[in-house]
């Protein structure tokens, strides 16, 4: 009898590995788009502190300097913000690059056993091939 085969186990893996790549890229996806917001947000923080230094030398309405004051502390906390959730973002990517490693390997150890396991089938029915090869010479011997 053949032994069970382990091709649907074998596409079942495949299809975590292919959730799990999925999962890293859109993890990377998110990670970029926090990146490129946290990079937008430091451009203007630095231009606001040029346009309040170009300002202060120029001479500014006590209002104005406070408008300004606020705005670079408002904009002061959300790049920490962002900067919070981007190490939330880059831990994500490398908890997703861990499991998708871990599947990986899953897929191929179970990609060996099934190699291993027809081997091992094909060295059983050579076996089989060659015991009843030898009957059948025997049996023409005899007569």
């Amino acid at each position: 009898m053949k032994p069970f085969s382990l091709h649907t186990v074998l596409s079942y893996r495949k299809r975590l590995e292919d959730i799990a790549k999925n999962r890293l890229f859109e993890a990377q996806t998110e990670k970029q788009k926090v990146q490129d917001k946290l990079t937008e947000e430091e451009n203007g923080y630095t231009q606001l502190l040029v346009t309040l230094e170009r300002l202060q030398t120029e001479g500014i309405d006590i209002l104005d300097l406070i408008r300004y004051e606020d705005q670079i502390l408002f904009t002061k906390n959300r790049i920490i913000s962002i900067k919070k959730t981007l190490s939330e973002k880059i831990a994500r990517v490398a908890n997703e690059r861990e499991h998708l490693i871990q599947r990986s390997k899953e897929r191929k150890i179970m990609e060996k056993l099934k190699e291993k396991q027809n081997q091992s089938w094909q060295e059983y029915l050579n076996k089989k091939e060659a015991a009843l090869l030898d009957e059948i010479a025997i049996i023409f011997h005899d007569k």
